[in-house]
């Protein structure tokens, strides 16, 4: 077969995102129970660069990666995984070498997304790839499909923005690939902002992958899809309308039902620290006292994402300085917000 391009080099980011209706849950590969709505994030980034050259085609893939210059044979396994769920979209992966180089701007493995960021920026990456290799683009619901046969919550984060993954009557959307939903947001949560407390920087007990596989026989598993399709009409109504009380409303429930599907998970477990509670605590009183339209989301992990208008940035940074910054690990916390579309 000949290729436009036998050698080469790609640079690409693929940021964080944050869902406020969450996954939990899939079927089949990497397909979700249930439809889930996020923004992706401007600072927390995955930065990864490629150097390919062609080879004979070979009987496995051909590739190096390193994790901040060093070698992660873990994530070698699940690249080797990756790559064969995605031949049949890149058909050219087998006649080429590639060297892999991948780094964070924040911790690794510490429920901010970091299996979203990867493989959402390894998937722009193989999308800029193809282009040099064939001289065809990629459309944007292909790239995202790739990303999402990494990690499923990576199809969320090739679009800037507010994005919308999963199957709903009321919406063109799919559960194979995301879609961005910007130019049905108000642009009161166009500038939305996102202060991550770093409560533990360490590495999760649990995995989301785990996590994921215990929904299949959860006791609540048919309760929880019905919960979170119907969080998004309504997320999707409170988006439209800039309606904030109901945004946050629907943010600080669904966190709280993500954590409390693990609690009651067999076998049980939980990633949240006494520290994180303290913290939602601290949010809800200081909304109560100021009339600020600040609260909060978590992932799959004890962090705390600080969700607020960025008119209110000033106030709502002080806060976290002065009362919360306390119950981070080295008082350390990341200032992001939504990424610009």
């Amino acid at each position: 077969m000949d290729y436009k391009q036998k050698e080469g080099k790609v640079f690409s980011q693929g940021p964080s995102n944050i869902a406020i209706v969450k996954y939990w849950g899939k079927k089949e590969v990497q397909l979700p129970f249930n439809t889930s709505v996020s923004f992706s994030l401007d600072k927390c980034l995955t930065n990864t660069s490629i150097n390919y050259y062609s080879c004979k085609k070979l009987d496995e893939y051909s590739f190096s990666f390193l994790f901040d210059d060093k070698p992660n044979p873990n994530f070698e396994i699940k690249l080797k995984q990756f790559f064969n769920r995605i031949i049949d979209l890149l058909p050219w992966l087998k006649h080429f070498h590639l060297d892999i180089k991948s780094s964070n701007t924040f911790p690794h493995s510490s429920g901010i997304a970091s299996s979203a960021s990867s493989y959402s920026a390894l998937a722009i990456a193989l999308s800029e790839m193809h282009v040099q290799i064939t001289g065809e683009s990629l459309s944007p619901e292909i790239i995202s499909e790739i990303a999402r046969l990494g990690s499923g919550s990576a199809c969320r984060s090739t679009h800037k923005g507010w994005n919308l993954w999963g199957k709903i009557n009321e919406h063109e959307s799919n559960d194979r690939y995301a879609v961005s939903i910007n130019n049905e947001v108000h642009e009161a949560f166009n500038n939305i902002q996102d202060t991550i407390l770093i409560v533990s920087n360490k590495q999760k007990e649990i995995s989301s992958t785990v996590g994921h596989q215990l929904m299949n026989n959860h006791p609540y598993k048919e309760a929880r899809i019905n919960q979170a399709n119907n969080n998004t009409l309504l997320l999707l109504n409170a988006l439209k309308h800039g309606n904030w009380e109901l945004f946050l409303e629907i943010a600080e429930s669904e966190a709280l039902s993500l954590h409390g599907l693990m609690m009651s998970s067999k076998p049980g477990y939980t990633l949240l620290l006494p520290e994180s509670l303290q913290i939602i605590t601290k949010i809800r009183a200081f909304r109560e006292s100021s009339k600020i339209p600040v609260g909060f989301t978590i992932d799959a992990g004890p962090n705390i994402h600080i969700i607020y208008p960025d008119t209110n940035k000033k106030e709502v940074l002080e806060f976290i300085e002065t009362e919360l910054s306390i119950h981070c690990q080295d008082k350390l916390y990341i200032q992001d917000k939504i990424s610009s579309f």
